[in-house]
């Protein structure tokens, strides 16, 4: 299970809403000082999302909980969203080159346009499918613990931002 901390923003009656921050693997690495990536990471904060969630517990707002995904939905999700459309491209790709360059003996222009609506038919038969997989409560997020109020800075013990010496 995939897992991350969040704030309870909002809550109703059977459902509560929480942020997180998108969390990156760039930019912690050895060489995330020299890389253009791992600076840009630096410079631009994540970005904020909002899920809403259905749990019976009594939360509050500002508590911090912990939400999961399993790594199943999160799996079939990247293979839908990124193997699909590549598989029809790379189908298109084919298909244009024995159609336009080795049947019809024309310039790769053909090639190039059948692989880009191959793409667009691959993108929009993942879109389809992941519309039903809209309500899933498998590829939904859950509430796993509910940790509390964040600590605030008059709370904090030895709170130093350096080592003393």
């Amino acid at each position: 299970m995939m897992r991350t901390l969040a704030t309870v923003i909002a809550v109703e009656q059977g459902s509560v809403t929480v942020s997180c921050q998108q969390q990156t693997s760039c930019g912690h690495c050895a060489s995330r000082d020299n890389c253009g990536t791992g600076i840009v990471t630096k410079a631009i904060p994540g970005r904020a999302h909002q899920v809403t969630l259905a749990t019976d517990k009594p939360l509050t707002i500002g508590e911090i909980v912990e939400i999961g995904l399993s790594e199943k939905s999160m799996l079939s999700s990247a293979l839908l969203v990124y193997i699909v459309p590549l598989l029809f491209l790379v189908l298109g790709a084919v298909v244009g080159q024995w159609w336009f360059v080795d049947l019809a003996g024309t310039s790769e222009l053909g090639v190039i346009i059948t692989s880009m609506v191959s793409a667009a038919i691959g993108l929009l038969l993942a879109r389809q499918y992941a519309k039903r997989l809209d309500g899933n409560s498998d590829y939904e997020p859950s509430l796993i613990r509910v940790l509390g109020q964040p600590l605030s800075s008059d709370k904090m013990i030895n709170a130093a931002s350096k080592d003393s010496e």
